[in-house]
């Protein structure tokens, strides 16, 4: 199988910050502007375009140009890509080197902590006009589009999105008669019996990922502290050190120490994904807390072994917090280079990439892409599509809609707090930091990031 999505386990979408709403943004638009207006027919000329992939090769490549370039060279055949194949790998800062020279690519991949620093330093075009233009408040999520607002104006597009659930061994599940858990009792209680069974209850991991204990720590703080406690402290109005989350942060700890991850912290350091994979769709462990990117790999293991795997939403752990709760975040996203010489034909790609449906489709059926960040018509899906991608982005898409959503924190966290966190994560887990040190921390970080105003727009949430 040919992978060409960036996101990936070990490359999540991080964000530091934008200073406005995308109403705001738009609303000192004029007007589009003329290279926004150009009839298709008349757009043309060079657009340099760096493909990232993970696997860099001539069939990666063409695969890549017959979902993401062919659709769109049918409706601007004038249109001619300069292509320039690149590894996922240290992309980011090539394009930021390339940048900082007034080189690089018309449009930049987005993947990393770079949006503020990007806009700060002029990099990044506005497309305040174009998204006037096509109506984008309109149709695309308030939340994910705010997200690309810097200083008042929309520099970047989310071009995919996703969450955060359960995923568990249907096929073990029903082989001992065991029920989803959907609250704190009845998750310890089905962790107490795979113990008893023999069972890993969560296959989570980070020997190839250090970062991936971000995914269990923002699962926890949506489950134990809330999405509502989480949205207080991103606004400010409480402290991160509250005891809403020195209680996420124990109670997160003692499932570690009681071997519920991987077996053990030493296991769960040493792991690889492909073990933790294999171990998950051969029964070996029970559940898995990750997110929507998962889905390809949970298909390419559970194939393998014979056995059938399903998802469900994270179960509250704590009184008061709602459950059926979907936490928000940006997979991908994308911005025009604001020293592109063929803004045209830059705007042109943003205005197919959020219009032709069809072409979406064609990505998430054949390299598992992520949908764009609208409300999702699985009725529209062609065949083949998995049906459990199916309910999971229709239970994601209603929640964005319903504003029942909560918050990860490479989405919705500053870039210092994003960095501690990352650095400092792990000592949690062997002891070496108390959680209310760890959360001191964090909200040191933070409000190093508020005075900066690199905070991320705060989406409202009824998850309350």
């Amino acid at each position: 199988m040919i992978n060409l999505s960036p996101r990936g386990a070990r490359s999540r979408m991080r964000w530091a910050g934008a200073a406005a709403a995308v109403a705001v943004a738009l609303s000192g638009c004029t007007g589009a502007e003329p290279e926004e207006n150009v009839p298709a027919g008349q757009i043309g000329g060079n657009l340099n375009f760096w493909v990232g992939l993970d696997t860099v090769d001539d069939a990666s490549m063409a695969k890549y140009k017959s979902i993401y370039l062919d659709p769109f060279q049918q409706q601007y055949p004038n249109v001619n890509f300069k292509l320039s194949p690149q590894n996922n790998e240290g992309l980011t800062q090539k394009i930021q080197t390339a940048l900082a020279a007034g080189q690089g690519p018309d449009l930049i991949p987005l993947n990393s902590s770079v949006a503020i620093p990007f806009a700060d330093a002029g990099y990044l075009a506005d497309l305040g006009g174009l998204a006037e233009q096509e109506n984008w408040k309109d149709t695309i999520f308030p939340w994910a589009l705010d997200i690309g607002v810097v200083n008042e104006k929309l520099l970047v597009l989310p071009v995919s999105y996703e969450t955060l659930v359960l995923f568990y061994n249907k096929t073990l599940f029903e082989k001992h008669g065991w029920q989803v858990p959907t609250d704190r009792a009845s998750l310890e209680a089905l962790a107490d019996k795979m113990v008893a069974a023999g069972v890993t209850p969560f296959a989570n991991a980070n020997a190839d990922y250090a970062g991936a204990t971000e995914h269990v720590l923002s699962c926890m703080l949506n489950q134990v502290a809330g999405p509502g406690k989480l949205h207080d402290a991103l606004k400010g109005q409480i402290s991160f050190t509250d005891q809403a989350f020195v209680d996420t942060i124990e109670l997160m700890v003692s499932y570690f120490q009681k071997g519920w991850f991987s077996g053990g912290v030493k296991q769960y350091f040493s792991t690889p994904d492909t073990q933790k994979m294999a171990k998950l769709a051969n029964g070996q462990t029970g559940m898995f807390m990750s997110g929507s990117w998962e889905i390809g790999p949970m298909n390419e293991y559970f194939d393998d072994s014979g056995n059938q795997w399903d998802w469900a939403p994270l179960p509250p752990l704590a009184a008061g917090v709602p459950s059926n709760v979907f936490p928000l975040a940006v997979g991908d996203a994308i911005a025009v280079n604001a020293a592109s010489k063929n803004q045209s034909a830059a705007k042109a790609y943003l205005k197919w990439k959020f219009s032709d449906k069809e072409a979406n489709w064609q990505a998430i059926k054949e390299v598992g892409d992520l949908p764009l960040p609208f409300k999702f018509d699985a009725a529209a899906a062609p065949e083949g599509i998995d049906p459990r991608f199916l309910t999971q982005y229709t239970a994601i898409s209603d929640a964005s809609l319903a504003k029942r959503v909560g918050y990860v924190t490479w989405t919705s966290f500053g870039g210092a707090a994003e960095s501690y966190l990352l650095e400092n994560e792990d000592k949690l887990l062997t002891g070496d930091l108390s959680a209310r040190d760890f959360l001191a921390g964090i909200d040191k970080a933070f409000k190093q990031d508020q005075e900066k105003g690199l905070i991320p727009p705060v989406f409202e949430t009824t998850a309350r």
